[in-house]
């Protein structure tokens, strides 16, 4: 298995338990891109998490690599890394061969400039590496019109903001919302979707 470089949590703590090192680099399974981080967003859920005050909530196996926003570019496995991944994982009969370069992605090509929220609870692998794996479904096109380091900004905050205003507040077309912190990462997002 190859290796990235990625800011891992081995226990929980303040900022003083962040380690940059190498890590195992992830393989995406079905429906699953590998992207090259340009950039990741920090958030307040980053830090409660790595604090251990969501450890009820979010059970993650350390360590684990923290980020829920990542800005960057889908990659493709080469052959030889196709080749070592399946060499790895056929001795415990896990996964087929199309499954280790995401078989059922049919949104997004290689090279495509893309933005998600990974699914840190699913193998506690984050957006603070070099490389992470995402759900096809959780993934968008990055605007053109925007950096990595701006893209990187949306997903947590958009879909806070969308949860609140419509799932959880059930606002309807006509309706008024008075909407307070409207200056912060979900207040701007809340602002916008809510007019």
């Amino acid at each position: 298995m190859e290796n990235m470089k990625a800011v891992r949590v081995h226990n929980y703590g303040g900022p003083e338990v962040l380690r940059f090192e190498d890590a195992p680099r992830p393989t995406p399974g079905s429906g699953e891109l590998l992207i090259r981080v340009h950039a990741a967003s920090v958030n307040p859920i980053d830090w409660k998490v790595r604090a251990g005050y969501m450890k009820d909530y979010i059970p993650l196996p350390l360590p684990f690599i923290p980020g829920w926003d990542v800005s960057g570019v889908f990659r493709s496995l080469t052959l030889h890394e196709q080749a070592c991944a399946v060499a790895q994982r056929s001795s415990r009969d896990e996964i087929s061969v199309l499954e280790v370069v995401g078989s059922g992605v049919t949104k997004f090509e290689k090279g495509d400039e893309v933005y998600a929220r990974p699914d840190v609870t699913a193998h506690g692998y984050g957006a603070y590496a070099e490389y992470v794996v995402v759900k096809e479904t959780e993934t968008a096109l990055k605007p053109k019109s925007i950096d990595h380091v701006h893209a990187a900004t949306i997903p947590v905050g958009a879909v806070t903001a969308w949860r609140a205003l419509f799932d959880t507040a059930g606002l309807k077309k006509d309706q008024k919302v008075l909407i307070h912190g409207a200056a912060g990462g979900v207040g701007s997002f809340a602002v916008q979707l809510a007019i």
